[in-house]
């Protein structure tokens, strides 16, 4: 049975934007260039697949951002948004969940669960094509800035004291930055991780 958090995490709602200049179809994740893709397919009407249809497409193109540095992001991100929307929130202690229970939040749920959430909606023979993040900007020529105040020094140093177990999720998504420039059925990815970590997929796939 699907939990309320596995809703938030997980939505039934997943988007591909078509980039016909440089024949890409580049799947939507928040942190990952998200609102910029967003600007620019409005912009230029740019085709969008949404959940079946992306079942059509031979190629997704999924941009892999440093793990680190998205976390970080992320997190601040979220705890901006909550406080902007829940002002009558503790600021500490929603930081405190933020860490404790590490992804309560799509904008820092590892780039690994967002590809499984994919996953559900591609074909099996359908190519997940993995694309370091340094090279998003030669795709747009949207530039959306953030609606958060970057994190200061302090907050990162907070974020990262004792946080039990975040430098294992982290390494989850430093292997599909890794194999930037190579391309995989979903299937074969799974097959390469419990083949080559198969001790870091244990921990992010559910038990059976």
């Amino acid at each position: 049975m699907r939990t309320a958090l596995d809703t938030e995490l997980f939505p039934d709602l997943c988007e591909v934007v078509e980039i016909p200049l440089h024949r890409q179809w580049v799947y939507l994740i928040q942190k990952n260039g998200n609102s910029s893709l967003r600007a620019q397919q409005s912009q230029d009407n740019l085709a969008m697949f949404t959940n079946d249809e992306i079942d059509t497409l031979d190629h997704v193109d999924v941009y892999i951002r440093n793990p680190r540095d998205r976390y970080i992001s992320g997190v601040n991100t979220y705890l901006q948004f909550l406080q902007r929307d829940h002002p009558e929130l503790d600021s500490a202690t929603a930081f405190w969940f933020a860490r404790q229970y590490k992804f309560l939040n799509t904008h820092y749920l590892p780039q690994f669960h967002w590809l499984a959430n994919l996953s559900r909606y591609l074909r099996s023979d359908a190519k997940i094509r993995l694309r370091d993040f340094k090279n998003f900007d030669s795709i747009t020529n949207v530039k959306r800035l953030p609606r958060v105040v970057p994190p200061s020094k302090e907050f990162v140093k907070q974020l990262f004291a004792d946080n039990t177990g975040i430098e294992l999720w982290l390494y989850l998504d430093q292997i599909l930055l890794d194999l930037a420039g190579q391309e995989f059925t979903w299937t074969e990815l799974l097959e390469y991780y419990k083949n080559n970590h198969k001790n870091i997929i244990e921990h992010a796939l559910p038990k059976t």
